[in-house]
C-alpha cells in the first residue's frame, strides 16, 4: 500500500527485512552516527571528509529531524547498531513520499559486517519498502570513482554507470525498479535462508 504524501511528513517508519531493522534516527542515536562517521575508513568516501563535532552532530540532527526530503534511519542487526542508512528526494520541491528519484546513502559503521553479505540487507530493505510504498521510481547514486567498492555494491543491486566527468571524481548511477528485481534475487534469497538457520 503506497503511503499518502498528506498522511506522512516526516519519517516514521520503522521495518524490518532481511535480518536488520531500520529505525528512524533520533537524539539518543547521535553520538554512534558521529562516531562512524568520523571513522577515517567512512570519512574518506564521503564527499564532505571534515572532522564533525558533537554540536555539528546535533545541529545536523535537528536540521534534518522534521524533514520531509530526506529521511534517516539507524541499522540494527540482532540487537545491536551497525549502520546508517537514507533517502532524500531529488526533484527540488517534492518529499521523499512523492518523488520518482530517491538518493539513497549507506555506510556500515560496525567493521564485522564491512564486506558481508549482511552489508545489502539495509539497502534491500530499504529499497523494497521505497518502491512497494512510495512513489520511487528509481534511485540515483553519486559515487567518488575511487571508491571502487560502492561501485561494485551499487552494480551488484543492479545499478548502472549513468555519466563519469573526466574532470570531477564523480560517476553517476541509475537503478530502475526492474534493473533492482532482476539483480537482487540471489541476495534476497541468501539473507532469508540465513535467517531460517
Amino acid at each position: 500500500m503506497k503511503l499518502n504524501v498528506k498522511d506522512v511528513t516526516v519519517n516514521k517508519q520503522t521495518f524490518t527485512a532481511y535480518q536488520v531493522t531500520l529505525t528512524p534516527i533520533a537524539r539518543e542515536h547521535q553520538h554512534v552516527l558521529r562516531h562512524w562517521r568520523n571513522d577515517p575508513e567512512i570519512q574518506q568516501q564521503m564527499f564532505s571528509a571534515n572532522y564533525i563535532t558533537e554540536e555539528q552532530q546535533l545541529a545536523w540532527f535537528d536540521r534534518i529531524n522534521d524533514c520531509n526530503t530526506q529521511w534517516h534511519w539507524i541499522v540494527s542487526y540482532k540487537g545491536e547498531f551497525i549502520g546508517s542508512t537514507n533517502i532524500k528526494a531529488i526533484q527540488k520541491g517534492q518529499s521523499v513520499v512523492e518523488s520518482q528519484t530517491l538518493e539513497a546513502g549507506l555506510y556500515i559503521g560496525d567493521a564485522r559486517y564491512k564486506g558481508n553479505v549482511l552489508a545489502f540487507a539495509p539497502t534491500l530493505a530499504m529499497y523494497d519498502f521505497c518502491f512497494e510504498n512510495l512513489a520511487t521510481k528509481e534511485f540515483k547514486a553519486l559515487v567518488k570513482t575511487t571508491n571502487s567498492a560502492a561501485i561494485n555494491y551499487n552494480q551488484k543491486l543492479g545499478y548502472k554507470i549513468k555519466a563519469q566527468s573526466p574532470d570531477t571524481d564523480v560517476c553517476e548511477m541509475i537503478l530502475t525498479e526492474q534493473d533492482y528485481r532482476l539483480n537482487t534475487t540471489v541476495l534476497k534469497q541468501l539473507l532469508s535462508r540465513a535467517k531460517k538457520q
